[in-house]
Order: C-alpha cells, then sequence, then structure tokens
C-alpha cells in the first residue's frame, strides 16, 4: 500500500528541508535530496523509491549541527515518479532504527528551533 491512500500518522513534526542523503541496502548505493526531515524520519525524493519494508543505512549532514548523521532506516511508504504520494511527489517515507540519543537530541532541537521561526 502506498503513501497516497492513507493519511500520514507521524509522532514527530517535520519542517521542510534540502539536504544530500546517501543511502543504501546490501544490494546498491544511491544519492538523493530530502524534501522534509523530523525526529523520527525523513522523506527522500527519487524516481525510484524503494518498495516499503526495505532497510537501508542513511547518511546525511545538516550545516548547522557539526555531526554526521549515519542511521537504520525504514521505509514506511513509497510513490513512484508514476504516482505522486501525501507530498505531492515522488519518493519515500522512511523512519529512522537506530538514532543514538545524542543525536537524536541534536536533530529534535534543531527541528524545534526551526518550528520557532
Amino acid at each position: 500500500m502506498s503513501g497516497e491512500a492513507y493519511p500520514v500518522k507521524r509522532k514527530y513534526e517535520r519542517i521542510p528541508i534540502t539536504l544530500e542523503v546517501n543511502y543504501n541496502t546490501e544490494m546498491e548505493f544511491l544519492n538523493a535530496t530530502t524534501k522534509n526531515i523530523g525526529a523520527g524520519g525523513m522523506f527522500i525524493r527519487t524516481l525510484y523509491p524503494l518498495p516499503e519494508g526495505t532497510e537501508l543505512n542513511i547518511k546525511f549532514a545538516i550545516p548547522e549541527i557539526p555531526l554526521e548523521f549515519s542511521v537504520a532506516a525504514k521505509v514506511v511508504w513509497a510513490a513512484s515518479g508514476r504516482e505522486t504520494g501525501a507530498s505531492g511527489e515522488p519518493g519515500m517515507g522512511i523512519n529512522f532504527l537506530n538514532l543514538n540519543a545524542e543525536k537524536s537530541r541534536k536533530l529534535q532541537s534543531y527541528i524545534e528551533s526551526k518550528l520557532k521561526d
């Protein structure tokens, strides 16, 4: 089931942001950009999203946070180039699986500061 059929229920608020993201599965290594990010996940823009349930490793950096984020994640919904999801464009929504406590706090603090702007 793809994301456009059901409203997205998120535990964390997301902010719009474009970041370069490197991600890989056991079979491929890919690059893309984000549309938004939250403390629990992000939306990755791509014409070729991975299937729902796919686990992957993601690396990204936020310029205002002096840390590289490297985290295991899981695709929770996907919309291909032939369709668009709740975001209005092709890509995939992913949830972080193992973001460590320090990076999670820094990411949440960054998001909260941007929500206040």
